[in-house]
Order: C-alpha cells, then structure tokens, then sequence
C-alpha cells in the first residue's frame, strides 16, 4: 500500500462525540475553549494526533473508563497543521476522554472562528463571532479530527456577553446567567457529522418570527433593523424544505432551522 500522506491523521484514534466550550471575546478579539472528546482508541498508542493551527493548547489529558488521568506532552506541526498529545503511558485499545484548554484568535481572514463587523443605523461599530469551517477550518477554532470522514456528534456551549445572541446547529437546551450579566447557552447534540459542518455565532443579531416549515421552525437571522428583509429567505428556505424532503423522501434530519445573513461572508 501507498504511504499515507503526512497531512493525513493517524486512523488508530476515532472521535465519537465532541464535548466544546467556547467564552468569545468580541472586544478583545480573542475566545478561550475547552474540549472533552469521547474517543475509541483501537490499537495501543503513545500519542493522539488531531489538526490545530492557530489555537495555543495550554492543556491536554486523557481520562480512561476507570477514571485514571494522564497530562500529556504538547507538541506542534505548523506545516501540516496538526498537534500531537504524547503520554507517559501507552493507552490500551478502549474508550477514553480527550480533554483539552486552549486560546485563539477571532481573526479576519472570513475562515475559522472570525469576527464579521458591521455598523448600525447610528455609525457605531459591531462584531458578531461568526464560523467557516469548509472544507478544514474548524482545527482554527478548536482541536478536532478535521477530516471529512472522521464523523461525530458534537455537543456546543457558548458563554455570551450581555445584550449578544447565540447561535449553533442545535436548539438551545440550556441558557443560564453566569457572572457579569454573562450567559451561558448550551445547545442539544448534533447528528454525527463532519467537523467543517459545525458553525456557531455570538453577536447582536435579531431574527424574523419563526415559520412552520413542515413541522420543522424556520427563521431569519441578520443584524438589527435588517428582518424586514428576510421574507424572500424565509419563502426559499421554506420552499427548498419541503421540496428536498419530497424529492429525496426523507424528512430534515434537525429540529429547527436557522438561516444567517453576515456582514462578512465568503463561501457558498
């Protein structure tokens, strides 16, 4: 067989459901996060190796079945964008939790986790924290299996500042205040999936009311004093549901759609 390419992870280490935390800070630009990562370990290894780049891990450990914990050591590979977690001991074939902290930056660069800006009716100025993982940017926002085949479920809980909405795949199943007028937002688990399908937003955003797609919630969201014009979406959207369902005959796999108008967008 070919030798795999070095760009290419090691497959002996499968993720299984993503456990991410996210507190963004649209002032400063930046959002610290943590992981826990169920995974299958399917032939003993010394070493996860996952895609990151642009993110400082400050912490990465493994916990097995019986609760037993190793630290690992952290190290990087910029040029193929990859971070690889050694242990003292070999892990064994089973099931473990991958725990990581780490650091980033809300970039420009319209990929990964970026900042999309905008100005208001009165000339101030607006950050929303916004997602494009197509096709391998989410190791940008945080250290995962960025490859389109490693499939998960992924469960996402964001910390918002006051008077910011959020957002992500899920609907929200949990929103409690925590310090400073602070929330945190959690949201129900996805279908498993790949990591480039993952999205969340933090920002001051509004939405139109909610259509009955089907039985499926339908709504627009944009920036304030912009719902007005989301009826054509809402009328495609709603549209494209229901024809996509009948001609495939298979119903939308979530329980809501939300569909987003960014200042700053550049896929699709």
């Amino acid at each position: 067989m070919p030798e795999q390419p070095a760009y290419r992870l090691p497959r002996a280490v499968s993720p299984v459901r993503y456990d991410i935390a996210l507190r963004p800070d649209l002032k400063a630009f930046t959002f610290s996060g943590t992981t826990a990562v169920n995974v299958t370990v399917h032939e003993p290894v010394a070493s996860i190796t996952l895609n990151a780049i642009e993110l400082d891990i400050s912490e990465a450990r493994v916990v097995d079945s019986e609760e037993r914990s190793q630290d690992a050591t952290i190290t990087y590979d910029e040029a193929e964008q990859q971070a690889t977690f050694s242990f003292p001991d070999a892990l064994a074939a089973g099931d473990y939790t991958l725990h990581t902290a780490f650091t980033g930056i809300l970039n420009d660069k319209l990929h990964g986790f970026y900042r999309s800006t905008f100005k208001d009716d009165d000339g101030n100025d607006h950050v929303i924290a916004t997602t494009q993982f197509e096709a391998t940017d989410a190791r940008r926002a945080f250290p995962c299996w960025d490859e389109p085949d490693r499939k998960a479920a992924f469960g996402v809980t964001l910390d918002v500042a006051p008077g910011l909405t959020a957002l992500s795949n899920g609907h929200v199943v949990a929103d409690d205040p925590i310090d400073d007028g602070w929330r945190r937002v959690r949201f129900a688990d996805t279908m498993v999936m790949s990591t480039y399908l993952v999205a969340f937003i933090v920002g001051p955003l509004t939405f139109t009311e909610d259509v009955d797609a089907n039985g499926v919630p339908l709504r627009v969201a944009c920036v304030p004093g912009k719902e007005h014009l989301g009826q054509f979406a809402l009328d495609i959207g709603e549209h494209s549901l229901n024809f996509f369902a009948d001609f495939f005959g298979i119903p939308y796999p979530s329980f809501k759609l939300d569909l987003v108008a960014l200042p700053d967008f550049a896929f699709g």
